[in-house]
């Protein structure tokens, strides 16, 4: 009985040991100004990207638009609409380069299937938001805006509140366009590759 009483002992105290070990070689986040300007870089940068994804998405010749019908640009009900030679992106690729130049690979990866992929659930099919074939890109025409307002943030006020040499948690004053509610909001950044990225949305 003793014999087993001090294995356990023993395999606790090392279990103990262990924990504390990593606890104390845990890395440290990046100070606030090494990462200050690349956050505010990578969040003014993000709001190209919402727009596309979360916002407005892109320009589109509207099925019932006097030019769709002028250049008899459909001739049923369209599921997708094509989109407007006034956009910066004009193929799926260079919008998903867009996006990793922003987002963490782990973030866009769901991201990537709702937007370009679409997928199927318990009570049916969501199709993809954005389509593209030879001759141009498309946008679902059911697609609507999950935000309408750019949520602006006060850099002054950006801290570290977490991570290690991999990650950056930090936390600034927010208010959406046209508000003055402030929310504090927390933002994930990683190290992807030698460069920080995105790991949370910014709206």
């Amino acid at each position: 009985m003793t014999s087993k009483f001090m294995r356990v002992a023993t395999g606790m105290l090392v279990l103990f040991m262990l924990v504390s070990l990593c606890a104390c070689t845990r890395s440290k986040p990046p100070a606030t100004e090494e990462i200050y300007d690349t956050a505010v870089e990578l969040i003014e940068s993000s709001y190209a990207v919402n727009d596309i994804v979360f916002g407005y998405g892109l320009p589109v010749w509207k099925a019932e638009s006097e030019y769709a019908k002028l250049h008899y640009m459909y001739n049923k009900t369209p599921i997708y609409e094509n989109v407007t030679e006034y956009t910066q992106v004009t193929t799926i690729s260079q919008i998903k380069t867009l996006m990793a130049e922003v987002y963490s690979a782990d973030y866009l990866e769901s991201l990537f299937v709702t937007m370009f992929d679409g997928y199927a659930y318990e009570e049916g099919a969501m199709a993809a938001q954005i389509h593209e074939d030879a001759a141009r890109l498309y946008q679902h025409r059911s697609y609507t805006p999950l935000i309408t307002n750019q949520r602006i943030y006060d850099y002054s006020t950006m801290r570290i509140v977490d991570g290690d040499d991999q990650t950056a948690v930090i936390q600034l004053d927010s208010h959406l366009e046209n508000e003055q509610t402030t929310l504090i909001v927390e933002l994930v950044l990683v190290l992807e590759d030698g460069e920080w990225k995105l790991d949370t949305p910014t709206y």
